[in-house]
């Protein structure tokens, strides 16, 4: 397991970019899986550091990853507003692009692209974590 603390800001995404790709190198994974994972990722720390936290203080983010079983699993942990990702409504992608409400797009597409996304309010905090298994 690997872990990492950045700030709300987006400069610190590459940070984690790079966490990543040294995690996935030490542990053989197929390339096409950490860049689903950075994917999904850099989709759901843009959220946290655009709209956690509307009192544009400083904040800490923790994200950790590990190989649990046959999975690549990102942990993605927060102080911000309480957002259940997996609670949002779903977009409505057959309306006319300009009938369509701004957001949700993100949250689909990662449910989407990982095997497992779990959510739970712990505390003060926000957790996610974000599971893709390994394909055979």
């Amino acid at each position: 397991m690997v872990e990492i603390t950045i700030l709300n800001r987006r400069s610190e995404l590459g940070r984690v970019v790079a966490l990543l790709d040294a995690f996935g190198a030490e542990h053989r994974l197929a390339p096409p899986l950490v860049a689903d994972m950075q994917v999904a990722l850099d989709e759901v720390l843009s959220n946290v550091t655009q709209h956690a936290h509307p009192d544009q203080s400083e904040h800490s983010i923790h994200v950790r990853l590990r190989m649990v079983a046959d999975a690549l699993e990102a942990e993605i942990e927060d102080d911000g507003l309480l957002f259940n990702p997996l609670s949002a409504p779903l977009p409505d992608l057959r309306a006319r692009l300009r009938d369509r409400h701004v957001g949700g797009l993100g949250i689909e597409f990662i449910r989407n692209l990982m095997d497992d996304v779990i959510y739970e309010r712990a505390g003060d905090r926000n957790r996610l974590v974000l599971r893709l298994r390994r394909k055979s």
